[in-house]
């Protein structure tokens, strides 16, 4: 049988995919058990709240990094230079590190945003600093504590 290798990794992938939906059902079963509950505790303050009156919030993840990676890569990649760098020099060398094709105009964007998204975050919580611009990229370095 020629397409044994064929078949042999078709099966593979078939026992990954299902083990996934597994996992997320099992997810999606205590999510549904948590939800419950807590409806329950919002009927034993208000009967008479209506629970559909409660929307959803939007949960976007974040698909080039995961939690807090951005972040701490950010900071390395600050802390490991001697000069403050640019907000897409920032991106590029981190798109090179994750991997991604920065020639892919989408991906590139998007994944610029997130660079910017935590940049920001990190100059609030007064981690790095903006130490200029060159034309209209900003200058990022670690926030410097006298």
């Amino acid at each position: 049988m020629a397409e044994s290798h064929i078949i042999s990794t078709l099966t593979k992938k078939r026992s990954e995919i299902l083990g996934e939906i597994q996992y997320y059902e099992q997810l999606m079963n205590e999510y549904k058990d948590d939800l419950s509950t807590i409806n329950k505790a919002i009927l034993i303050f208000d009967e008479d709240y209506d629970l559909d009156s409660i929307k959803p919030i939007k949960k976007r993840r974040n698909k080039y990094f995961s939690n807090g990676e951005a972040k701490t890569m950010i900071l390395d990649l600050l802390r490991n230079k001697k000069e403050p760098l640019k907000t897409d020099e920032i991106g590029a060398i981190l798109g090179i590190i994750k991997g991604l094709d920065m020639n892919i105009q989408q991906i590139k964007n998007n994944f610029n945003k997130s660079i910017v998204s935590n940049l920001a975050l990190l100059e609030k919580q007064n981690l790095v600093e903006r130490v200029g611009r060159d034309k209209i990229t900003v200058l990022w370095q670690i926030k410097q504590i006298f």
